[in-house]
């Protein structure tokens, strides 16, 4: 069978041999962005719309900054919701945040936060990353359910073992590294040893940042963070089976998120992630178990605000997958799976010892529940040595509930601590809506199923076509179904994971989200992959249900902002739809005192509801051309990124448009001997001044009589690192 296996994917890999030498020829596109016919292999497996990010492509980037989501800027139609300087949220074709499947080293991971400021990514340094799989809309069923946009699967080294008859293997990497904007330093280790059956490995990092400088010089207040992540990595492996067992902490005693009206001010998290994985006479059988518990703190930094308001969380991720993959014959695979995914979360914010935030503790989430079970069947399918398909099936049931609820003055157990005496102002600030809420049935189960198909054709060494199809499923978030407050001068600015500073309140009756995707691609390139290639890429998609905000219609006296120009914005659900394309490619200048590269890629995406209101934060038209150029030992990249103004934005969240802008990166890497690399580079060479079309809005410059700012962009930055290997 184990023959049968390798015969089946050397067919199926012969038939794309072009493509993938040309993917893997370039070391200079490689820094940048994969290119020509970007798939996923792995084992026997191609899919159409995947991409696989690893070596340098990856290496170029890890010094310049500390969050993992930005070593994916530059692929066609991914962009990036700013957050604070480690926890900015990917885009893929408009859908971001909890409508992507984002997993790390296998495991499921909340945001265990009302304003998302710890996402999957952020639990994840660069420096510890080794692949990164991003699918691009149509996602495998077998990559995850729970989502309606694409997929992004991060994975650390996998375990080194010792050769036979090598007693010890041992090795290991130093890198430090300093970016000039926001005085920016940060080293990390890694270390492994092995003999052939055993292997123990370690990597951990630290990182302090200051607050960056915009173009124009001037402080953004509340961007600073530190951050230190530590992982243990236990493997061993007999004739068949890998065992392994990663032990994972992270503590972050500051984050500033210059978009919100809080900030972090600690994350702390210890998680146990273990695999199994071995092959069997049937096939190969994979089997994973996690748990990751998270202590989050938020509050004011002093830059922002001399107040103060602490808020606190209590969240736990654990779950498990077992995924099986057969040959059913030299042409087809089958790949079947069973996942089930546990998230627990108190959200609660501490009284202070008097005021208006007293004497009881304000329940945001009590006891929240949220399970995820799911079965799939995926079959991949060599219809004749051109065509190539997959069809895969996933059905999930999500179970939700949550405890009781309080406000300040009101506790649910029935006791009253009104302010200064005034009781009617206090009942109905709080009690009203925590009364209402607790009358309430709080369970909420969700029967949902999602279906993927899609093919490849390679009609030649020159033409390579995708198609695909899918229908996605992804049921409310805790914090979408839960929050329940209509105060928006504080409270609901406290449920906003969309740094646009309106304040959110929950709908209990919503539904699951319903994605309806259409995507192709054809991919035109010279027969040996090394001269040029054009790929083009149109979208669409159809959302039934897309939870999206409207205004608050609470008859509750204090349903209002307390920042100029804001709202209070409750969700619900209305039908939607994005579309676009996205067009990249590549030309060889030649060789000239080394090789020269030339590429562009443009993204354009719209997303509007059916209703006509445009939806929030859409990337608009942005290209990019980058001058690529390797010389032995060295290799260098020039790039000019350019994006268009912002006008079409949404109405219902106020919505701010931001101007165009074009800036440059240069950055240079040199190996200077077989162990040892250094790097530089400079963001934004000219020091353009611009705001962030995904920013979001500036807290500290809004209050009731000013409106707020667009977010800032950060200023040039010149960045050095080293690493050295041993």
């Amino acid at each position: 069978m184990k023959n049968k296996n390798l015969g089946a994917c050397a067919l199926r890999l012969s038939i794309l041999s072009v493509a993938l030498n040309a993917a893997l020829s370039s070391g200079v596109w490689a820094q940048q962005l994969p290119h020509l016919a970007p798939i996923i292999v792995v084992g026997d497996r191609i899919t159409p719309f995947g991409l696989s990010l690893r070596g340098d492509n990856l290496d170029a980037r890890r010094f310049a900054t500390n969050d993992a989501a930005a070593l994916l800027d530059g692929i066609p139609g991914v962009s990036f919701y700013s957050g604070g300087g480690l926890s900015s949220l990917p885009v893929i074709n408009g859908l971001a945040d909890d409508r992507l499947k984002i997993t790390v080293d296998g495991m499921s991971i909340t945001s265990a936060c009302p304003n998302h400021m710890n996402p999957a990514l952020s639990y994840i340094d660069p420096a510890a990353l080794n692949q990164i799989n991003v699918y691009a809309g149509i996602v495998p069923v077998s990559q995850g359910g729970d989502s309606i946009g694409g997929a992004i699967a991060v994975r650390s080294a996998p375990p080194v073992f010792a050769q036979e008859g090598e007693r010890l293997k041992t090795s290991g990497n130093i890198s430090a590294f300093h970016r000039s904007n926001g005085d920016v330093n940060g080293v990390s280790v890694q270390a492994n040893a092995a003999n052939e059956k055993f292997s123990i490995g370690y990597i951990g990092n630290t990182v302090d940042a200051d607050n960056y400088k915009d173009g124009n010089g001037k402080v953004v207040g509340a961007s600073r963070y530190k951050v230190r992540n530590n992982a243990l990595k236990l493997a061993t492996q007999s004739d068949s089976s890998l065992y392994t067992l990663d032990i994972g902490w992270q503590d972050i005693p500051v984050q500033g998120f210059p978009n919100q009206a809080m900030d972090m001010t600690s994350n702390k998290s210890l998680s146990f992630n273990a695999g199994y994985k071995t092959q069997l006479s049937w096939g190969e059988l994979e089997a994973r178990a996690f748990r990751q518990h998270v202590r989050h703190k938020m509050d004011i930094l002093p830059e922002k605000s001399s107040g103060t308001m602490p808020m606190d969380t209590d969240a736990l991720d654990l779950g498990y997958s077992i995924v099986g993959t057969m040959a059913l014959n030299d042409k087809q695979t089958a790949r079947f799976g069973h996942e089930f995914h546990r998230y627990t979360l108190d959200d609660w914010w501490p009284a202070l010892s008097s005021g208006f935030m007293a004497p009881h503790d304000f329940w945001n989430i009590n006891d929240g529940k949220r399970d995820r079970l799911s079965v799939f069947a995926e079959l991949d399918n060599q219809v004749n040595d051109k065509l190539f398909t997959q069809l895969g099936v996933r059905i999930e049931q999500v179970n939700m509930n949550t405890g009781n609820v309080q406000g300040y003055h009101s506790a649910a157990d029935g006791s009253y601590g009104g302010m200064m005496g005034m009781s009617a102002y206090s009942d109905s600030t709080y009690k009203a809506d925590a009364d209402a809420f607790n009358a309430k049935d709080h369970q909420r189960k969700d029967l949902n199923w999602d279906l993927t198909a899609s093919a490849r054709y390679v009609n030649n060494a020159s033409e390579t076509y995708d198609i695909g199809f899918s229908r996605k499923t992804r049921s409310p978030n805790l914090h979408e179904r839960y929050t329940w407050s209509n105060e928006a001068m504080m409270a609901g600015l406290m449920n906003n994971w969309f740094g646009d500073l309106n304040s959110y309140v929950g709908n209990l009756d919503l539904k699951p989200e319903i994605a309806y995707s259409f995507k192709a691609s054809a991919d035109w390139h010279d027969a040996e992959g090394r001269d040029w290639q054009v790929k083009v890429a149109p979208f669409y998609t159809y959302v039934a249900d897309y939870i999206n905000a409207v205004p608050n219609a609470s008859t509750n006296p204090y349903n209002m902002s307390m920042l100029l120009g804001r709202q209070s914005l409750t969700f619900t659900n209305q039908d939607a739809q994005l579309y676009g394309v996205d067009v990249s490619g590549k030309k060889s200048l030649g060789k000239h005192y080394g090789e020269w590269i030339l590429r562009a890629a443009l993204s354009y995406t719209r997303g509007k509801t059916i209703s006509g209101d445009n939806l929030y934060n859409i990337m608009p038209l942005n290209a990019r051309v980058a001058l690529d150029h390797i010389n032995a030992a060295w290799s260098n990249t020039f790039e000019v990124v350019s994006v268009h103004a912002k006008d079409d934005v949404s109405a219902a969240r106020a919505e701010l448009a931001t101007a165009g802008y074009t800036i440059a990166n240069y950055r240079m890497a040199y190996q200077l001997s077989k162990s040892v690399k250094l790097n530089a580079g400079v963001d934004n060479v000219f020091n353009r001044q611009y705001n962030l079309p995904l920013g979001g809005l500036e807290y500290a410059s809004a209050s009731m009589m000013t409106a707020p700012q667009a977010l800032r962009a950060m200023g040039r930055s010149v960045n050095v690192g080293v690493s050295i290997g041993f």
